[in-house]
């Protein structure tokens, strides 16, 4: 069938599958795309009755509530094929779920927390993202995936070893998916620090000019971009990078570095062809002794 490559994805009539769906920031993605008219299948590991309630008071007849632990594949194929059974397919992924370390790596951090942030943060989004995109290849569907990364994996610093480099993987990864638009586009957001009770409570942020209020974003300013990323067909691969209330900045991270690689690479191969013209030893030495004992 054919793609659109409008510059626009309506959300109206769509069905969103929202991860997280039960923190600050996934409620409030999960309203602001039930505003736009969308229904939305809000997916997380709370089991006490309390996602129900949630769906509830939300929106009733247009969420359903689904309790998964993302850290297994299994469960992540049930999320996918209960909500596709809730509301007939699935349109739009937002993998919103994670865990942030505030526990010094080195010395107080544990090896289990380590392996569930890697799995929630990474490993998680990744399978979910590949299930679902084979799900809209199976039947045809266009479909739209935003993965909600930090700033983090872009400024690596002290006490944001392992957060950081999960975020930073989901951002290689976004873009390193770009080719598959137009079908499926797989986009995501970077924000800064949010002004959520999981950041409020992280007593090593406190008095620090990392919460400075001039930079802080709110849970509304995530929720706006990530419906922005969902609707804008050229989004494909880009990464959005929130600060303060004011600013969404195109991350060119990978690209910039994608140039510099590739101007080396070239610069190594005309060196090393310049100098094999001039009977000079280039390449690489292994190279060059066997092919000097096969002579």
């Amino acid at each position: 069938m054919p793609f659109s490559r409008d510059a626009s994805f309506a959300v109206q009539g769509k069905v969103a599958l929202v991860t997280g769906a039960l923190g600050a920031i996934g409620k409030q993605i999960t309203q602001q795309l039930l505003d736009g008219g969308a229904r939305v299948v809000m997916a997380d590991i709370v089991n006490d009755g309390s996602g129900e309630t949630a769906s509830r008071e939300l929106d009733g007849d247009n969420t359903r509530y689904v309790q998964v632990d993302l850290c297994s594949i299994p469960d992540i194929q049930r999320m996918l094929d209960e909500a596709t059974q809730a509301f007939g397919h699935v349109d739009i992924l937002i993998n919103n779920a994670g865990m942030a370390l505030y526990n010094r790596f080195y010395t107080d951090e544990t090896s289990d927390n380590v392996a569930t942030a890697i799995d929630l943060n990474l490993r998680a989004p990744i399978e979910t993202t590949r299930l679902f995109v084979k799900m809209l290849k199976d039947s045809g569907r266009q479909g739209a995936v935003v993965n909600v990364a930090s700033s983090a994996g872009m400024m690596p610093r002290k006490g944001f070893e392992i957060y950081g480099t999960t975020k930073a993987g989901l951002i290689y990864f976004t873009q390193a998916s770009q080719y598959l638009a137009p079908q499926v586009r797989i986009s995501a957001v970077a924000p800064y620090f949010v002004d959520t009770p999981m950041v409020r409570r992280a007593t090593t942020l406190q008095n620090t000019p990392i919460l400075s209020p001039h930079i802080l974003i709110t849970v509304n300013d995530v929720a706006d971009a990530v419906v922005a990323q969902v609707k804008d067909c050229k989004s494909a691969g880009s990464t959005v990078f929130l600060v303060g209330s004011w600013s969404r900045l195109p991350v060119w991270m990978f690209s910039l570095s994608n140039m510099y690689m590739t101007l080396v690479i070239v610069l190594c191969m005309m060196v090393g062809h310049f100098k094999s013209a001039c009977g000079m030893p280039s390449g690489s030495k292994y190279l060059i002794l066997k092919n000097s004992k096969k002579n």
